[in-house]
């Protein structure tokens, strides 16, 4: 930010403000010292992905030349050299031109796989000789080379082919174990506590406070999260009782029947974009992220990439039900046998709508899978702006598949109905383990669904920064502000929540800190490949959090369903809605398409007329 701005700045102070500018003298002193004026206009292009990493079946790579810069530039003398430059070759030849700002120059770079199989070959990576399988590569590098103006550019070149255990299983493994163990169950067994104090918020009582730690004279009672400890510690040590005429085999089946499926489901979710390995504390643009999410130099943030990976929900997540139909029937109760009846009759009436309602995303995105679906958002609007309507729905439909109030019909303990009364001990527990995993994987297909998933709003935020420095000023700025306030409310309601205020007061100072230092620098519009991946999958925490806080407070704010109004609701009410919006989403798309309002490859004409060709050759 130049310096002159802030001289500027402080005379228009004196002149509105009078003697109180003297106020505001040192800060505006202290950013006018600490700004740097601007440096002159640099030639500003690169190529997006800044590297090409083949594999054995890997198809022709597209790759850009975009000019960051504001005036146009000659880019040519595209090449290819290198140890194995013979290997790979440009698609169309590239006569060199003029680059206009915002008019990328695409082609596409491919690879001849045959060159690098079998025999006894040198590994210009490896740097040595070994014998090869018939079946097995070699690896291989080459440079992609062009000049702008008199500088020249250089891509680096790639051919590689990891082994099956090293690029899919392994990253597999670690992404489940994050998911799992560093995210599902801590925020499962957190809802737990979350739940406690906030019915008792809203219910004026005190809520869980009793359980603590006594070390001397110290109690520790930590605002009755030792709860959480205390329920595993009851339900490991409590009697496991098995009815007399119970069915064994299936009464011991039942509760792994409704775990498991809760947690299988989270492999189609994305919980970030993607992961470059080698290339942490770069910058990268989009395409190298998308290189990466391919398994190529990275590793997509979702366990599982399935096309149709909305299907593969609905396809696990009703085996849930199971678990509970199971859980009556094999406990031998005629009150565990109505619940488990309640359960199927309600999964029949809303798993038809919350099947219908995401059609219409589908017409709207044009895919079933979550990862694409999110880029999607992306490139167009989120799918609570472009669906409501299915938003809504998609969210009634997905709290009864809970089976929470106030759709909890197949527990209704004020009937004495339970598939699962007879239960007990450990088995009861993941019954109730179960229920919180599948409140978090709502709010999580909720998140990839409609609010963008990894994305913050108003594409603030892509692959490579903030979309500029005042964005990431105004971010800083209201976040911690919103941080400090709530901070400062936390402090004030209670003295045994002081440590927790004061902590939330100064991540907010933090934050408005990080805020100033962009504004004296300029900083945000950059920012190293690791930062984004954590910023995505903060962003995707919050969200989550957040609907899960909003199935809790639904849980205890609406009163339970009579059954005939459950069934009514799904079959009379849900059902229609869903069918409406899809013909309704069908007709805006078709009379959209007619007019020629959507067109997935829009032309530049204005770009094409502004680039002037040299004539130079490759």
């Amino acid at each position: 930010m130049h310096a002159s701005f802030f001289a500027t700045l402080l005379s228009v102070l004196r002149r509105g403000m009078g003697p109180w500018s003297a106020l505001l003298l040192p800060w505006v002193l202290t950013l006018g010292a600490c700004a740097k004026d601007p440096a002159p206009e640099q030639v500003s292009v690169r190529a997006e992905p800044g590297s090409l990493i083949f594999h054995p079946d890997t198809e022709p790579l597209p790759i850009e030349v975009v000019n960051h810069g504001k005036r146009p530039v000659p880019v040519q003398g595209f090449q290819i050299t290198g140890n194995d430059w013979s290997s790979f070759s440009i698609v169309e030849p590239i006569n060199g031109q003029m680059l206009v700002p915002g008019r990328p120059l695409r082609f596409s770079v491919r690879v001849d796989a045959e060159t690098f199989r079998g025999g006894t070959l040198p590994s210009a990576v490896q740097g040595e000789t070994r014998e090869l399988g018939p079946d097995e590569f070699r690896e291989g590098e080459a440079v992609l080379a062009f000049r702008v103006g008199e500088e020249t550019h250089e891509v680096p070149l790639t051919f590689e082919d990891p082994s099956w255990v090293t690029a899919t299983l392994l990253p597999g493994l670690l992404k489940v174990v994050l998911l799992v163990l560093g995210f599902i169950m801590p925020l499962a067994s957190l809802l737990l506590w979350q739940e406690r104090k906030q019915s008792a918020m809203m219910q004026d009582r005190v809520g869980p406070n009793m359980a603590r730690i006594s070390l001397g004279g110290l109690t520790i009672r930590l605002w009755g999260l030792l709860h959480i400890a205390t329920d595993g510690l009851k339900m490991f040590f409590k009697e496991d009782f098995i009815p007399r005429r119970a069915h064994r085999a299936m009464y011991t089946l039942a509760p792994i029947m409704a775990l498991v499926p809760a947690l299988v489901v989270f492999a189609i979710v994305p919980f970030g974009d993607a992961l470059c390995y080698e290339r942490l504390l770069d910058v990268l643009a989009q395409a190298d992220v998308d290189q990466c999410a391919a398994g190529r130099g990275g590793t997509p943030l979702q366990i599982a990439h399935i096309d149709v990976g909305l299907l593969f929900y609905f396809a696990i997540a009703s085996l849930a039900t199971w678990g509970a139909t199971l859980a009556g029937w094999a406990s031998y109760n005629k009150w565990a046998i109505l619940g488990a009846l309640r359960a199927s009759a309600q999964m029949i009436s809303y798993e038809v709508a919350i099947g219908l309602t995401i059609v219409g995303a589908l017409l709207v995105y044009g895919t079933l899978e979550p990862h694409a679906l999110v880029h999607a958002q992306l490139d167009s609007a989120w799918g609570i702006l472009l669906q409501p309507v299915a938003f809504v729905l998609f969210f009634t439909a997905a709290i009864a598949e809970t089976k929470r109030a106030p759709f909890d019909l197949p527990e209704g303990e004020s009937e004495i109905v339970g598939y699962f009364i007879e239960y007990s001990g450990m088995r009861f527990g993941l019954f109730f383990l179960s229920e919180f995993i599948e409140i978090v994987f709502v709010s999580a297909l909720v998140t990839t669904l409609f609010l963008g998933g990894w994305a913050l709003p108003f594409e603030m935020f892509g692959a490579s920064g903030f979309a500029a420095p005042w964005v990431a000023q105004l971010f800083f700025t209201l976040v911690g502000l919103i941080i400090g306030a709530t901070g400062v409310a936390v402090w004030r309601a209670s003295k045994h929540a002081r440590f927790v205020g004061a902590t939330m007061l100064g991540v907010g100072v933090l934050h408005v800190c990080v805020a100033l230092f962009s504004l004296m620098t300029g900083w945000g519009s950059e920012v190293p490949h690791v930062v984004v991946v954590l910023v995505g999958m903060l962003t995707w925490g919050v969200k989550v959090f957040v609907l899960c806080w909003l199935q809790l407070l639904i849980r205890w704010t609406l009163p339970r369903f009579r059954y005939d109004q459950l069934m009514s609701l799904g079959w009379k009410g849900l059902l229609p809605l869903s069918l409406a919006n899809i013909a309704l989403t069908a007709i805006v798309i078709y009379a959209l398409s007619a007019a020629g309002t959507i067109d997935p490859e829009p032309t530049d004409a204005e770009g094409e007329a502004a680039a002037a060709q040299l004539g130079a050759t490759p």
